[in-house]
């Protein structure tokens, strides 16, 4: 009777054994779920502003390959005693079972499933434990997790043109979690299209500019209506009809006088068939914000403008209507000054 009874006894601790590794081998594919739910520089950033649980979860976080090595190793360790164990210890037919569906947890259903309250309270119980255990395997765990990766290529983006990048995009808009503004989102798309715009499709068109002759006289009159205008520039044109240059109405007051010619600005050339790439190229050479656009038989069709540009680039312009740059005061006026300074003599 008592060989029956501590045979009976081993039966029953070998299960329990059994059972508890298979648990612990859980409790690790649950952990590593839960640590690559989220990518470890966003964790870094949230524990960077104290935001739990990532200030709890970062420092496991931050050993990467190390991390993953352990809890992989942890679930095939246990996983494999477990299993063994359970084997040896009750009849085929409630193993087998058993077996079925611990492996379908771990293989199957956890990779599809979603990071659950109860298993980030489970990950949060076993942190100190696994950064304990993190600490004083990492060598040995670093070595091995380096022999590892240079077997296994890096993950790919899932990358492949310009398509898939705006899809992603798209994709981010719509993530609820995001901190990428809209506006912030379609600079990024508007930038990858950038290239394939030409300079006729943001040239205004000849028809909507107006011009003046060179031997114009300035005067009050004249001045009024280029003001009037509202455009920045004005087009100058000789007794051909030829462009010569161009006048910035910004700089012409009401004391300007003489020949128009006497106050030109000099003229540049784009062609409607260059990039808007190209064009950006142009304005820095130049560092002009003005250019007249030709065709290939060397006719004046439009203008272009650095503003055109940056609109089809970023959809508009930045800031403000403020244009005081040249007032100190009006500059220093639009942020408030530092609370350390404000007492400042």
């Amino acid at each position: 009777m008592t060989k029956i009874a501590n045979g009976y006894m081993l039966m029953v601790m070998t299960t329990l054994l059994s059972l508890l590794c298979i648990l612990i081998a859980i409790s690790l594919a649950v952990a590593r779920k839960v640590y690559d739910a989220t990518p470890a520089k966003e964790i870094k950033r949230q524990a960077a502003r104290n935001k739990q649980p990532a200030s709890q979860l970062f420092e496991a976080v931050a050993y990467g390959s190390s991390l993953r090595a352990l809890l992989w190793g942890g679930v095939a360790i246990f996983g494999a005693v477990g299993l063994v164990l359970l084997a040896r210890s009750v009849r085929v037919v409630v193993s087998v079972p058993i077996m079925i569906a611990a492996l379908s947890f771990l293989f199957i259903w956890l990779p599809a499933s979603r990071v659950t309250k109860l298993g980030m309270r489970l990950t949060l119980l076993l942190n100190p434990v696994i950064v304990w255990l993190l600490r004083h395997l990492y060598p040995l765990l670093s070595r091995g997790a380096e022999r590892l990766e240079k077997h296994y290529p890096i993950a790919h983006t899932g990358l492949f043109e310009r398509s898939d990048v705006v899809q992603l995009i798209q994709q981010q808009a719509d993530q609820q979690d995001s901190r990428l503004s809209i506006e912030e989102l379609a600079i990024i798309q508007r930038a990858l299209a950038f290239g394939d715009y030409l300079v006729r499709d943001i040239t205004t068109p000849r028809a909507e500019i107006m011009t003046v002759a060179e031997t114009e006289i300035l005067g009050p009159i004249l001045i009024d209506e280029l003001h009037k205008s509202t455009a920045p520039f004005i087009l100058v044109t000789n007794s051909d009809g030829a462009t010569i240059g161009s006048l910035e109405t910004q700089k012409l007051g009401l004391k300007s006088s003489g020949p128009v010619s006497d106050h030109l600005s000099p003229v540049y050339f784009l062609h409607e068939s260059d990039t808007l790439r190209e064009a950006l190229h142009a304005f820095f050479v130049t560092n002009y914000p003005l250019f007249v656009v030709v065709n290939s038989f060397e006719e004046y069709v439009g203008i272009v403008t650095i503003e055109s540009v940056l609109r089809q680039l970023l959809g508009h312009l930045p800031g403000d209507e403020f244009e005081q740059y040249s007032d100190l005061q009006a500059v220093a006026a639009r942020h408030p000054r530092p609370e350390s300074t404000k007492n400042r003599k």
